[in-house]
């Protein structure tokens, strides 16, 4: 039961990340999203596959329904019912299936492709439009020997429909996810806040470029690889960082080590590069920031005034010996 509420967690992450979804030891669908640029009054044919990864039958049906986004800004859809009205963009009601009212069982590591169709209409507004195909559990008992819980799983679907597309994206914020004078160590870890001002879905792409204080670039970091969407009218965070993630230790020695694997040493500038659109149209932001490594320092420095100290009382007690063995020869 846990399982395949937890695939519908997941199938929140998919529309964060828009990378291929698949859940481990439950049903699986594919692809996770699709992504149509369609006219009014045109018609679309495609079909959802499903797969059943568990050790024992599982029981569902499909349904249609509106999204959203969330309040928070991590791309997680909000569901409504597919009859709902709300700002527009809705098309649920533009899909339509044979398969709507069968009940499917699928036996372990059984397969079924589950056709659908959608039919934009001839008036549809310009711009967004969202859905999605969901697969809903239930009908069958304990004794049957089938999973049977209340969760939903399914495919999101983006449709851009032609006409009068604006497409209007802005960097709200970027910057640093714990504001310091200076890091000791990497990971440095980046936000990026991208506002949807426009009436179509946004995928914004690119690349941070960090170069060193002499112009060296030591970093080319992709950001939003998995094309996460940015709806209509809406805000998303992305967040990336350079360098490996450290253990949780705070001891000095062990934030040491953190200084010693994920080195750097200072002043570095992170220029943020993104296109989006039909259009490719470009957005940038520059940070600087600096990276001390203190503990390194000192333990550096200490022990190099240890062995200046050391060279310094060695050439002392040879010079001594090189005097008192004139002194003897004479």
């Amino acid at each position: 039961m846990k399982k395949l509420f937890l695939k519908f967690a997941t199938l929140c992450a998919a529309f964060s990340l828009l990378a291929p979804f698949s859940a481990a030891r439950a049903l699986s669908i594919s692809p996770p999203y699709v992504d149509y640029r369609l006219n009014p009054g045109d018609t679309s044919l495609d079909k959802l596959r499903v797969y059943n990864e568990e050790k024992v039958p599982m029981t569902f049906h499909i349904e249609m329904m509106n999204f959203t986004h969330s309040a928070e800004e991590n791309g997680s859809p909000n569901f409504y019912p597919a009859t709902e009205k709300r700002d527009g963009t809705e098309l649920a009601t533009w899909i339509t299936s044979t398969e709507t009212n069968k009940t499917y069982t699928l036996q372990p590591n059984e397969q079924t492709n589950i056709p659908f169709t959608i039919t934009v209409p001839a008036d549809a507004q310009p711009g967004a439009h969202y859905g999605a195909i969901l697969l809903a559990s239930g009908g069958a008992t304990p004794k049957d020997k089938v999973v049977s819980v209340n969760s939903k799983i399914g495919e999101l679907v983006f449709i851009s429909v032609s006409g009068a597309a604006d497409e209007r994206g802005r960097i709200a914020e970027f910057g640093f996810q714990e504001p310091k004078s200076w890091h000791n160590y990497r990971p440095v870890d980046f936000f990026l806040r991208f506002e949807n001002d426009g009436n179509t879905n946004i995928r914004p792409t690119g690349t941070l470029v960090i170069k060193n204080w002499y112009g060296r670039q030591v970093a080319d970091l992709k950001v939003n690889e998995q094309l996460g969407s940015v709806l209509p009218k809406s805000l998303r965070r992305f967040e990336f960082g350079w360098g490996k993630k450290n253990s949780d230790s705070t001891d000095f020695f062990s934030e040491l080590k953190k200084e010693a694997s994920n080195f750097a040493f200072g002043k570095y500038t992170a220029t943020l590069l993104l296109h989006y659109g039909a259009k490719n149209q470009i957005l940038s932001e520059e940070r600087d920031f600096y990276v001390w490594p203190w503990r390194i320092l000192v333990v550096g420095g200490d022990t190099l005034i240890v062995f200046v100290v050391l060279i310094s009382l060695l050439k002392k007690s040879y010079d001594k010996r090189l005097i008192d063995r004139y002194q003897r020869k004479r």
